[in-house]
């Protein structure tokens, strides 16, 4: 594995112990709500549940891929993630997920072009 990611995989490796205790601590809820109300869990607390099972999933899945050597990797066209972005968010798997980011910090480095835009509109 690569030096510069050590710190990703600790961070991840946090992440997914906060990720397993807090589903721990949800599904301990679960079930009380569930004896106490006979099977009646809020659709609340099962939507929370489901995003710590899929956050839990993408954290591992990036661990294996550091384990595997192809941590960094996009999956759609092979190039290499750029470090700083995998910093940001670890568990992205192609270039594709930070197109957001992208625009946002082109638009931020560019207020004159933004406010001539809103005129023109």
């Amino acid at each position: 594995m690569n030096d510069q990611y050590a710190e990703i995989k600790a961070e991840l490796e946090l992440t997914k112990k906060e990720l397993i205790s807090r589903l721990m601590q949800s599904t301990q809820y679960e079930v009380s709500q569930e004896l106490l109300f006979q099977n009646q869990q809020s659709e609340k607390e099962k939507i929370i549940i489901n995003h710590i099972k899929e956050d839990l999933y993408d954290v591992e899945r990036a661990l294996n891929k550091m384990n595997s050597g192809s941590f960094g990797i996009c999956e759609e066209t092979g190039a290499e993630i750029p470090i700083h972005k995998l910093r940001i968010l670890p568990t992205a798997r192609t270039i594709f997920e930070f197109s957001f980011t992208d625009l946002y910090d082109r638009n931020n480095c560019l207020p004159q072009q933004r406010e001539n835009h809103l005129y023109l509109v």
